[in-house]
């Protein structure tokens, strides 16, 4: 079994099923790891949350799902006049349109979203959304979680390896404790790191790539697919 993360989709759909079909993605023995912002921006948001409310049916606990900023504010702008105002700066509407595009009521798909995590941890590494500003990420405030962009950019870290996204970059970057960077190249395989951090989203929605870690006896490896290339 491998593990499979992505994060940072907002929307783009077909990269999503391409990258995937580059790292070999098998739902009936893989692990699946979204870090967050399935929503927003992009086209499909709507082909995004239907495809990993489909997946986490079939994969259960081999699917986590991680509560993104974007998901966070999508969820309460349904409470909260401000949060909305927000939501719509960051290019809500562009959701709002795709579930209506479909007949599906978002409101009333809520309670899917609300069972997203704040973080994941196992023998190999943290995931989050945005990074961690304590070490230990139950010491962290959710804001610290899904907002936060310390670590991005470069704050002291040497504990557990850490796998984020929030922060665009240009390719997925690898953060040791000394702070040197290394950048992950797709095609490479690399030794999973035990402390640090690694960096994985290199915005696709912007016109970038979308990017996939793969986690294996003990490696990584990147694939990547570039935005409006993928395959047919």
């Amino acid at each position: 079994m491998k593990t499979i993360v992505v994060t940072d989709i907002h929307g783009c759909l077909e990269e999503l099923e391409s990258v995937w079909a580059q790292a070999g993605f098998d739902p009936e023995t893989d692990k699946l790891i979204c870090l967050g912002d399935l929503m927003d921006r992009g086209p499909y948001s709507f082909g995004v949350f239907d495809r990993f409310r489909s997946l986490k049916r079939k994969m259960g606990e081999r699917c986590i799902m991680i509560l993104g900023n974007h998901d966070d504010m999508m969820m309460n702008s349904f409470y909260d006049q401000v949060v909305y105002a927000r939501w719509m700066r960051n290019q809500g509407q562009t959701t709002l349109d795709s579930f209506e595009e479909h007949h599906c009521d978002l409101e009333k798909q809520l309670r899917w979203f609300h069972e997203m995590c704040p973080y994941y941890e196992n023998e190999d590494a943290i995931f989050v959304h945005a990074g961690l500003v304590h070490e230990k990420p139950e010491e962290n405030s959710l804001h610290d979680l899904i907002w936060d962009r310390e670590m991005a950019h470069g704050c002291q870290y040497d504990g557990k390896l850490v796998i984020f996204g929030h922060t665009e970059t240009e390719e997925v970057t690898y953060r040791s404790p000394d702070g040197t960077k290394l950048q992950l190249l797709p095609g490479e395989t690399y030794e999973l790191p035990k402390q640090g951090c690694i960096n994985m989203d290199t915005g696709c929605v912007y016109g970038q790539k979308l990017s996939a870690l793969v986690i294996e006896n003990g490696t990584i490896r990147v694939y990547q697919e570039s935005h409006g290339e993928h395959i047919s």
